[in-house]
């Protein structure tokens, strides 16, 4: 399933940030900087691959049930498909001082799997009624 790939690409950005750019420490900081706090990097990071790992755990529970054709199947894709959009919103509405903690692209980096879920859902559903 798509849906247990798609945290990867979460956790990709978000190596590839901590290790480059330092665009999401660099936004915490200024958004922290004026109210004189100092926000930790390790902790906004620990959060996304938290995010990431937690998601593709959920759908790694989905993947035995509808490989094996079980009515349970696509229940569960819709029970994780809400789970892990719930995990993406906690990015997307995360904010202190009236401001965002993280920028809207890793929200939207996050909700992947939840798209993806979706349409596992509607296929499981499809299936398990033909």
């Amino acid at each position: 399933m798509v849906a247990v790939a798609l945290p990867v690409v979460l956790v990709v950005a978000a190596v590839i940030d901590q290790v480059g750019g330092r665009t999401l420490a660099e936004h915490a900081t200024a958004m922290y900087a004026p109210h004189g706090e100092q926000p930790s990097s390790g902790l906004l990071y620990g959060l996304i691959y938290t995010v990431a790992v937690v998601g593709a755990l959920l759908w790694l529970v989905v993947l035995r049930p509808a490989r094996n054709h079980r009515r349970s199947a696509p229940v569960l894709a819709v029970v994780m498909t809400v789970l892990t959009a719930a995990l993406a919103l906690l990015l997307l509405v995360s904010a202190e001082y009236g401001s965002t903690i993280y920028p809207p692209l890793w929200g939207i980096l996050a909700l992947l799997p939840a798209v993806a879920g979706v349409v596992a859902s509607a296929s499981l559903f499809r299936r398990s009624r033909a």
